[in-house]
């Protein structure tokens, strides 16, 4: 396997299709029991500023079957509050800057986690995001962790992406399909009642392109993902044989699709204007829920989910509990590929 030790994985777009491919085969394998990371000592960090189950546990598993132990800190409750802007007079609610914060951190662990996502949902409203989609994608916090970090950084979910969850859908994918290649793969878009990031659809469907997919992101006209990602997307799948076309033709999409996995997405042109984006949204519900009608239009199609999933406002109970649904092979993969992700970066 190709030396990756030292490397930071902040999107996939980072990385070549072969390398994502080649950290994949390694979780299949460790998955398989034909190899074991060697992360015995290895401590990492793990900051959670929002909520996570799969994300942290993963981590925290992959550390732990393997020798290591995972570290989590939530930034703000059980620590102080972290500042990021260069120049900052710090008089306000924050008292550590990351200029600080990333290289302590760099001499007491091996690596570090960082979930960080202004969109992520908390209780009934969202969390306090008034930027723009443009100022957002920046992901200021984590790329300032990064310059000044002196070990491996991983992004645990960003305003921009989610390259975590992207590996272990591609991991599914190719577990499933044996060779995805010019298979038809559907991102679909999915009412919601919440705003929710675009950063684990722009993984999912990237992991989709960079297996050479036939891929499709459906979703209503005005509710696409950010050009940049669709097109670097288009082009990477291009490149192994395979292709990436927006559509909001629902039955068309469908039609002929081995996999199918759902995402809702706030709409890019709706940050920092949520009400005006629940009013827009509201008419789509009943035509956007994955149900085993539309399933029935598949080629014996599997559904997939990152999870947490709104059960009946997503997806049917008839699909979700179905034997075409794969979302808890799904999840577990979270697992294998965090290992892989560990012993690569780790040199392990």
């Amino acid at each position: 396997m190709a030396d990756f030790a030292g490397r930071d994985l902040l999107s996939t777009l980072d990385w070549s299709p072969g390398e994502l491919r080649a950290l994949v085969d390694r979780a299949l394998a460790i998955k398989a029991g034909r190899e074991a990371p060697a992360l015995a000592g290895k401590v990492g960090a793990l900051l959670f500023f929002n909520p996570s189950v799969r994300t942290r546990v993963s981590c925290e598993s992959a550390l732990a079957r393997f020798g290591g132990q995972g570290i989590t800190i939530h930034p703000g409750s059980d620590t102080w509050n972290f500042e990021s802007v260069d120049g900052a007079v710090m008089d306000g609610a924050t008292q550590e800057h990351v200029r600080e914060l990333a290289p302590v951190l760099s001499r007491l662990c091996h690596v570090v986690g960082i979930r960080k996502s202004e969109l992520i949902t908390v209780g009934s409203a969202a969390a306090p995001a008034t930027g723009s989609y443009a100022e957002l994608k920046r992901d200021p916090f984590l790329h300032a962790f990064r310059r000044f970090a002196e070990v491996p950084v991983i992004n645990l979910e960003s305003n921009a992406f989610h390259p975590m969850q992207g590996l272990a859908d591609m991991a599914t994918l190719v577990e499933k399909l044996g060779d995805p290649r010019g298979v038809k793969y559907v991102l679909t878009w999915a009412w919601h009642p919440k705003a929710l990031p675009a950063a684990t659809p722009h993984s999912q469907l990237l992991a989709a392109c960079d297996l050479g997919m036939e891929v499709v992101s459906l979703r209503p006209e005005g509710w696409g993902l950010d050009p940049e990602v669709i097109a670097a997307g288009r082009a990477r799948a291009e490149a192994l044989g395979g292709s990436l076309v927006e559509t909001d033709d629902v039955e068309g999409a469908y039609r002929g699709a081995r996999i199918v996995c759902a995402k809702a997405w706030g709409g890019l042109g709706f940050y920092g204007r949520f009400e005006a984006e629940t009013l827009a949204k509201g008419a789509l519900r009943p035509r956007w829920i994955v149900d085993e009608e539309k399933m029935a239009r598949t080629d014996d199609g599997l559904f997939l989910h990152c999870l947490p999933v709104r059960r009946n406002v997503v997806v049917s109970d008839g699909v979700l509990d179905s034997n075409r649904s794969a979302v808890i092979d799904e999840a577990e993969n979270r697992l294998w590929t965090a290992a892989a992700v560990f012993a690569a970066l780790l040199g392990a």
